[in-house]
């Protein structure tokens, strides 16, 4: 018999939350603990977590496909390679081919405890822009900082089938966790949860040797091992490379990502209201700090930079959708008409049909319950408006990532500024309507937005997103009324990675506009000069010399976005919207048109 394990470091690039449900006091969701109270991250986290990239990975390898990818729910055992590793999708006892993992992953320990600390939610409101008080979406949650050290730790059953198959797949997985591309726990995609694997090593003991035996019934797994083989992932890795195919089929299999990287420059005050640490310090609002401790650092959450790119995509798909559906109608009713039956995005925070601009899910819920289990099993993305499948909604995740931003810089320079509101009628200052605020000013973060399998319209859209944001169309945190959030981007990095060149997102070829044609020759030039690599990805990495291909290649992504938006058409009409309203006898759209002369 030989024992095989991998041993690795798990260092979080940001702060972490892995919930129990559970409420105190305090907060409202607390961190996940062991019996002597210290936190951690489940073994069943890491796992899911592992398993979910495998799954995309495996068809990839010219494996079968897991029936946690094709939906199917069939009588037999799946025994795909992912299963094999990680355990049968379908293990009803009438299968008596369905196997249990044959990977074994423990929980993931701290070597010692960092500071804990609470991060706090709103929903914002579109109309408004401020809080939404009506649905009440304020919460906090209890986090670990970035930073934290874990130690990763997976053991091979002896057992397992394919050895030589399984094993590189295994290796593509931790890959991607190596590379940086990792997230785990609650809110990734607004940030919290982004790591880096470091130190990874196979260890190997036969324990058919007398000695070695002995030595490990003594003192147990080599769990602190140091002298393992660190050269086991690169050269599983060059294995699974080779092993690469082509994929033509409709399945969510892994494709391609990208990830930009910019600074986000402040250029005036700058607030990320933080409740607790207002408290701490004696102040009304103060802002996010990465820790309680002395000398900490601010940080921006994900979900405040998601928020706001959130909303301002949605602003631009509803102008261009508002235009369309002007020119499509005649006569207010008919431009009504056109526009509920064509938003391209959805109010999330509604929660009737009647609202304006309804959400999504608000329509699906009044689905019957069949059809929502369908839903819920193969997917619904065919419900959903464009942003909620861009950005995610409850009933699909998103594949965009807005991680946790750190500061940028040595210095973090402050401002105590106190407010104070004044009286209409007396021209003095109100009662009780003074307050005070701990700002900073001029403040860089250092911000990574990471997209799984992007659609050139996803990606031409998130370009005009960030675009306004630079162009300080669109201010970030507390107090835009105020002068307080507008941004500049410096700095911008751009990596687009691809497992097989037919993966690279580009715009339908059959679109006959130029700049669609400029941009497949312009992505052909850029493939024939790629030279890095990433995992089993090849990568694409923005420069100067080659800035007319990138700049063709991302006219392309925006032509392709006004073509979906162009061609988008609902599955549930709206009912009501802001601006095709009518107030009495009067129309808005008339009094206020779309189109001037």
């Amino acid at each position: 018999m030989t024992f095989r394990a991998i041993t690795a470091t798990l260092t979080l690039r940001t702060a972490l939350h892995v919930g129990t449900g559970e409420d105190t006091e305090t907060t409202d969701d607390l961190l996940r603990r062991n019996a002597r109270g210290q936190p951690l991250i489940p073994g069943a986290a890491i796992a899911g977590a592992l398993r979910s990239i495998a799954t995309r990975l495996a068809p990839r390898f010219d494996a079968k496909s897991c029936q946690a990818l094709t939906g199917n729910q069939w009588n037999d055992a799946c025994q795909c390679l992912v299963c094999q590793l990680f355990g049968d999708v379908n293990p009803r006892e009438e299968n008596d081919k369905a196997t249990a993992a044959r990977v074994l992953v423990y929980d993931a320990v701290l070597d010692t405890l960092p500071p804990l600390s609470i991060r706090d939610g709103v929903g914002i409101d579109r109309v408004t822009g401020a809080a939404a008080r009506r649905e009440r979406i304020k919460f906090d949650y209890e986090v670990l900082p970035a930073g934290t050290v874990f130690k990763l730790r997976l053991e091979i059953d002896p057992k397992l089938p394919a050895y030589q198959k399984s094993l590189p797949l295994l290796a593509a997985t931790l890959a991607e966790w190596e590379q940086g591309r990792g997230a785990i726990g609650g809110r990734v995609n607004r940030g919290l949860g982004a790591f880096k694997l470091s130190e990874v090593q196979w260890i190997e003991r036969d324990l058919n040797e007398h000695d070695v035996l002995i030595e490990f019934l003594h003192h147990g797994p080599p769990w602190d091992e140091t002298s393992g083989d660190r050269k086991w992932l690169e050269e599983q890795i060059r294995v699974a490379r080779e092993s690469v195919k082509p994929y033509h089929g409709n399945l969510p299999v892994a494709r391609s990502w990208v990830q930009a990287e910019f600074t986000l420059a402040a250029t005036g005050p700058f607030l990320t209201h933080d409740l607790t640490q207002a408290g701490r310090g004696g102040f009304d609002h103060a802002p996010v700090l990465a820790a309680y401790e002395k000398g900490a650092k601010p940080v921006l959450p994900g979900s405040s930079l998601r928020g706001v790119l959130r909303g301002q995509a949605e602003r631009i798909a509803r102008t261009l959708a508002t235009l369309q559906a002007w020119d499509a109608g005649t006569d207010a009713t008919g431009r009504q008409n056109a526009f509920f039956t064509s938003c391209p995005a959805c109010n999330p925070l509604t929660t009737r049909t009647e609202d304006p601009v309804a959400s999504c899910n608000s329509f699906i819920k009044t689905l019957p319950k069949d059809d929502r289990d369908t839903l819920e099993q193969f997917g619904a993305e065919e419900k959903l408006c464009l942003a909620c499948r861009l950005f995610g909604s409850p009933w699909n995740g998103s594949r965009l990532r807005v991680e946790d931003a750190p500061f940028a810089g040595d210095r973090v320079e402050t401002k105590v500024l106190d407010f104070l509101a004044i009286d209409r009628f007396t021209g003095g200052g109100r009662d009780n309507a003074k307050f005070d605020a701990v700002v900073l000013w001029k403040p860089r973060f250092r911000v990574r937005l990471f997209l799984e399998n992007p659609e050139p319209w996803e990606l031409g859209w998130l370009a005009l997103v960030l675009r306004d944001l630079h162009d300080g169309l669109v201010t970030v945190g507390f107090g835009a009324a105020k002068g307080f959030g507008k941004c500049v981007i410096e700095d911008g990095s751009l990596t687009i990675g691809i497992v097989h060149d037919d993966d690279l997102p580009l715009a339908a070829p059959n679109d006959q506009e130029p700049a669609v044609q400029q941009a497949i020759e312009a992505g052909q030039r850029l493939l024939q000069a790629r030279s890095g690599m990433s995992g089993v990805y090849h990568t694409l990495t923005h420069t100067r010399t080659a800035a007319d291909d990138w700049k063709a290649l991302a006219e392309g992504w925006v032509r392709a976005f006004n073509t979906t938006v162009a061609t988008y058409k609902r599955s549930f009409g709206l009912k009501k919207d802001s601006y095709f309203d009518q107030i009495d006898t009067c129309w808005l759209s008339d009094l206020y048109p779309a189109r001037v002369s």
